[in-house]
C-alpha cells in the first residue's frame, strides 16, 4: 500500500521548493514546443543544486510530470529525483496517469503522500486529475479528505497543493481548464482559519491572487511558459523557473519565484497548441 503521510524533520522556517509542469517525453531528446523538456529540467536541477538555498526541506512537484504517460518517462524522472537526496512528493496533472505514477514514482517511498506534516505545518495534496480531460475536477472523496483532515488538525497551519487553478487566471483558453468545482473548494477552505495558502501548477506562468485571507500562487514551468492574460494559446519567452515557499511557525508564508538566466533552447513560437 502506498504511504499516505510524510513526516518532515523539524526546521524553521520549513523550506519548500515547488517544481511543476516538467512534461518529460517518452524518449530522451524528444521535444515539445521545440524544447527538450528533460534537458530543461536537468539544467533547472543543476542550477538549484549549486544555489545557496539548496537543499529544500521538501520538493513539491505539482503535476504534468510527463507529456504522455509512459513507463519510460516516469522512470527517467525518478532517475533525476532520487539522487537529490531530498524528500519529494508529486501530484498528478491532466497529462499524468495517477496509477502509473504510483507504480513507478511511489514504489519505494511516500512520494505520493496525501499529507505532509511538520511541527507547525501540514501540506495537503489533492488530485484534480480528471480522466480523459484537460479540465480539473476535485472529486467528492478529495473534498471529504480535505475537510476531514482540516477538522481533525486545527493546530497546524495548512498549505494546500493541487495541479489545476481553482479560479480564473484571466486567460480565456486556460480558464476553460480550471477546476470545474473550484467555487465549492474555495468555500470549503475559507471556513478553516488555519489554511494560509494554496499552490498549483498547470498554467506555465506566475500568478498570485487571494480568497478571503488565503493566498493563491502558481509557479512557472521547468520548460516553456505560456503568455499571461492571453485569450488564445500563446507561448512566452520567459525562462524556466520555480517557486520557493518558506513556511514560518506563526503561519506566515514568504514566497518568491526564481528562474534560470535564459529561455529554453529551441522554443518554437509557431507551435499550434497545447
Amino acid at each position: 500500500m502506498t504511504p499516505t503521510t510524510l513526516t518532515l524533520a523539524a526546521t524553521s522556517p520549513l523550506k519548500v521548493l515547488q517544481l511543476t509542469d516538467c512534461h518529460l517525453m517518452e524518449r530522451q531528446g524528444q521535444t515539445l514546443m521545440g524544447v527538450d523538456t528533460e534537458l530543461s529540467l536537468r539544467k533547472t536541477l543543476e542550477y538549484l543544486r549549486g544555489h545557496h538555498d539548496w537543499p529544500p526541506d521538501l520538493i513539491l512537484l505539482t503535476g504534468d510530470l510527463v507529456q504522455d504517460p509512459f513507463l519510460s518517462s516516469y522512470q527517467r524522472l525518478l532517475s533525476l529525483l532520487e539522487p537529490l537526496e531530498v524528500p519529494w512528493v508529486c501530484l498528478a496533472g491532466n497529462h499524468d496517469d495517477p496509477d502509473m505514477m504510483k507504480q513507478i514514482l511511489c514504489a519505494e517511498g511516500p512520494h505520493c503522500a496525501r499529507r505532509i506534516i511538520s511541527t507547525h505545518w501540514q501540506i495537503l495534496c489533492l488530485n484534480s486529475h480528471r480522466p480523459h480531460s484537460h479540465q480539473g475536477h476535485l472529486a467528492e472523496k478529495e473534498l471529504a479528505f480535505l475537510q476531514d483532515t482540516l477538522m481533525e488538525d486545527r493546530e497546524r497551519h495548512a498549505l494546500i497543493a493541487l495541479h489545476h487553478p481553482p479560479l480564473s487566471i484571466g486567460s480565456t483558453w486556460m480558464d476553460a481548464m480550471q477546476v470545474d468545482n473550484g467555487n465549492e473548494f474555495l468555500e470549503l477552505v475559507g471556513g478553516f482559519h488555519q489554511v494560509a495558502g494554496i499552490v498549483f501548477g498547470h498554467i506555465h506562468q506566475v500568478f498570485c491572487s487571494h480568497h478571503a485571507s488565503i493566498k493563491l500562487w502558481s509557479a512557472p514551468s521547468t520548460c516553456f511558459q505560456f503568455k499571461p492574460a492571453s485569450d488564445d494559446f500563446a507561448l512566452d519567452d520567459r525562462p524556466p523557473g520555480w517557486r520557493w515557499l518558506e513556511l514560518h511557525p506563526n503561519g506566515h508564508i514568504d514566497t518568491r519565484v526564481e528562474r534560470i538566466a535564459n529561455p529554453p533552447c529551441g522554443l518554437d513560437f509557431s507551435s499550434p497548441g497545447y
